[in-house]
């Protein structure tokens, strides 16, 4: 029996393990809320929308990155329309860099949907390196049934929340054009799903999956892979909806990446329109989980050259994706950085590299992604082989 054999067999024997349930075989595949690693703290009595995050992790409370993180943050609750209340983390350009909060131009807001096995808490320090070294503020969106969130853990849930998050935005003044949807790992299904739908200045997709269920596929190109057996179980079809964008795309993903294969971000990125494909980052060293921190410099001047363009446009200039050599427009190999003080402030970068961080992880490292790949089912305790 092939191994795209045995995988499809071991999904249908998770299937019946589930229950019969799409939905939970889905979840089965997707979502892993860890224990919240934050609370809010509400402003006053009176105002219980408006808040603030307090760590619960020691780790995080004890770093000086997230405390700052904190400092230049504020949490909005909202409701979205499935009915879940979720927390949304911005930090302000005005607590950032007060003295560029008198800037004529409203600053891009970078709408961050998180990846799995990690909550909107334990994203502070990325997000304050982003909006420092980038010059953006940014807006971490809870998931359904993740930190401090009500509800429960779907990929419906994902795609209200991310909605929810975006229609505030544009409700306090946001222009739509100064929007950047960022997915990383499993967040660019809300995030596609965003783009798909919605008006914004430019997407950003950060070692993203072709779908939930080609994730699984042991070889995606021969017959009776999963994703073809058990198509009806499929959620977040990113390859279809990057076909259908409204806006500029850009997309990373690291060639080693052993959670979520490299050709499913390299596909994604052939599957976008020409007219919205920027071109892509794809460093051969990084992984899943250590796509900045393989190479900082080159991360932050990559996602800055994007955000120069996505500025152009939403101030009304004329602009094309830039063109390569390559037809498929792939940086394969990054040269040194030509950006401009103000786009990426490389004193923060040097800083960022010599600084231990706590560690967060965006993708499910318990292997259950190769174990369905080789035909193991997930059951309490351990895998049990399907075939």
């Amino acid at each position: 029996m092939g191994s795209n054999c045995v995988a499809s067999t071991s999904i249908g024997c998770l299937f019946c393990c589930k229950g019969c349930s799409a939905e939970k075989v889905r979840n089965a595949f997707t979502f892993i809320p860890p224990q919240s690693s934050y609370t809010v703290e509400a402003e006053s009595m009176e105002d219980t929308d408006n808040g603030k995050m307090v760590y619960l992790m020691e780790g995080l409370e004890g770093s000086e990155l997230y405390r700052k993180a904190a400092d230049a943050s504020t949490v909005r609750w909202v409701t979205t329309r499935t009915g879940s209340r979720v927390p949304l983390v911005w930090l302000r350009r005005e607590k950032l860099n007060p003295r560029e909060a008198a800037a004529t131009e409203p600053p891009l807001v970078l709408l961050h949907c998180h990846g799995n096995a990690t909550d909107i808490g334990m994203m502070m320090g990325p997000y304050y390196e982003l909006a420092k070294v980038l010059g953006v503020e940014v807006c971490g969106v809870e998931y359904s049934g993740y930190g401090a969130s009500s509800g429960r853990p779907s990929s419906a849930n994902t795609y209200a929340d991310v909605e929810a998050a975006y229609e505030y935005l544009v409700s306090v003044g946001v222009p739509p054009k100064r929007i950047v949807a960022y997915g990383q790992s499993v967040g660019s299904g809300p995030a596609t799903h965003l783009a798909s739908k919605k008006q914004l200045g430019g997407a950003v997709l950060h070692s993203p999956l072709l779908s939930g269920i080609k994730v699984v596929d042991p070889k995606p190109d021969a017959c009776c892979r999963p994703s073809c057996v058990w198509s009806c179980f499929d959620f977040y079809p990113n390859d279809r909806r990057v076909r259908q964008l409204l806006c500029p795309l850009f997309v990373m993903h690291g060639q080693r990446d052993d959670i979520i294969p490299f050709y499913h971000g390299f596909r994604l990125h052939k599957a976008c329109p020409k007219q919205h494909r920027w071109p892509a980052y794809f460093p051969a060293r990084a992984g899943h989980n250590d796509l900045v921190e393989t190479d900082m410099r080159a991360y932050f001047s990559e996602v800055s050259s994007f955000l120069q363009d996505v500025r152009r446009i939403a101030e009304g200039q004329k602009v094309e994706p830039p063109s390569f050599d390559k037809p498929s427009q792939v940086r394969m190999v990054v040269k040194p950085a030509e950006a401009e003080p103000r786009q990426v402030e490389m004193a923060e970068v040097a800083r960022l590299e010599g600084e231990e961080q706590p560690e967060v992880k965006v993708g499910p490292e318990d292997g259950r992604y190769e174990q369905l790949r080789k035909g193991n089912v997930m059951v309490p305790g351990g895998f049990a082989d399907a075939a």
